[in-house]
């Protein structure tokens, strides 16, 4: 009836004595040469011989990419500046600073692949756009290009322009300019508005539905993407070495206004929000003045955001997620579960798809002609 605990040993150390590697499991990094043996099977219990670090990790892309990393069996070293939020394994925690060229080298002394998502849209008494978007970028892209790292890949945003009307988007801008000069083969990704769990898109609708403001009465024009399309992205420009030196713009192939978002977000929530539309020179003066307090509660940077329209590049050599075998998630289809829970109480258990809404619908089976039997 019962199993021999001896015999089951025995067995499983034949097994593993008779077990032979595969050639799924040897990667080698043409940029560099190395061989890479994977060990274990597949996931976390495992490693498939590559190391990554992944700057800007506690941010809201970078728990995406490195939960993405780390479930393919990557090993991630994530840097962090104040309490360490990761656990022993396959996330390795390693405390560091940006001014410290010698803490960003103890981070990518053994990486492979090193993933720089640090940026900020607001200034702060230890950092200012410059230190973080144009010297701290070039320093990592330094440092990691003198221990050998084989891919570097620099995420900045879609509107990152040397003109634009916003020093975050400039200072963005000439960082991928350092980058270039220092990393001659590093990735440049820049991703439009991203939505998901954490976002500050859907969940300010969300949290302040009934005073929600907008300037120049929501005509801000936005190509808002998935946060775990982008991580999906820049996990593929990771393993691809075909990909190197390449630039991204990942944005929605769908153009909205913020208005029109905004009448996507009245329908799934079966609840209008009440939008206030205020002169953009009046709210900035108004952050202006909140930039003063101790903590965060909006900046005139920001404020300088929403008035700034998401534009891809015109340039032919700049790639697309079309460009990675990725088809991005439609925003009227999968924005309802990012803000379910900000429905009234009377409409919470209301299904996903609104009535009278046949793209919420998934397409039947064929049948038949019989009615009995489903055609495969």
């Amino acid at each position: 009836m019962f199993a021999n605990p001896l015999n089951r040993g025995l067995k499983n150390t034949a097994a593993q004595l008779v077990a032979k590697r595969g050639k799924a499991d040897i990667a080698i990094r043409k940029t560099t040469g190395k061989v890479y043996v994977g060990r274990g099977n597949y996931g976390r219990q495992s490693w498939n011989g590559q190391v990554a670090t992944v700057f800007g990790c506690t941010g809201f892309l970078g728990r995406y990419v490195v939960a993405r990393l780390a479930r393919e069996g990557t090993k991630v070293i994530v840097p962090y500046r104040g309490i360490p939020r990761a656990t022993l394994g396959m996330i390795i925690p390693m405390e560091f600073d940006l001014r410290n060229p010698y803490q960003i080298e103890e981070c990518v002394r053994h990486s492979d692949v090193v993933i720089n998502l640090i940026g900020r849209n607001w200034e702060t008494k230890n950092f200012s756009f410059d230190q973080v978007h144009v010297e701290g970028a070039q320093r990592i892209a330094e440092i990691s290009r003198d221990a050998g790292v084989s891919r570097l890949i620099h995420v900045s945003n879609l509107n990152a322009r040397t003109n634009a009307h916003s020093d975050a988007l400039v200072t963005k801008a000439f960082g991928e300019q350092r980058v270039r000069e220092a990393f001659p083969g590093a990735n440049i990704v820049r991703p439009a508005t991203m939505y998901g769990y954490e976002d500050e898109l859907l969940n300010n609708m969300g949290r302040f539905k009934y005073f929600y403001m907008t300037v120049n009465k929501g005509q801000q024009k936005v190509r808002p993407v998935c946060v775990s399309d982008v991580a999906h992205a820049i996990d593929i420009i990771r393993d691809d070495e075909a990909t190197v030196g390449e630039t991204y713009d990942l944005y929605n192939p769908k153009e909205y206004t913020r208005q029109e978002l905004i009448d996507v977000v009245n329908l799934l929530l079966h609840e209008k929000l009440w939008q206030v539309d205020l002169p953009p020179k009046m709210l900035r003066l108004a952050a202006k003045i909140a930039d003063i307090l101790p903590y965060h509660y909006t900046s005139h940077h920001e404020v300088d955001l929403m008035s700034i329209d998401d534009i891809p590049s015109k340039d032919a050599a700049v790639k697309t997620f079309a460009d990675l075998g990725i088809e991005p998630h439609k925003f009227e289809l999968n924005a309802l579960q990012y803000i379910r829970h900000y429905r009234p109480s009377q409409h919470e258990e209301d299904p996903l798809e609104p009535a009278g809404y046949k793209a919420f619908r998934k397409n039947q089976l064929p049948v038949a002609p019989d009615n009995k039997d489903i055609v495969v």
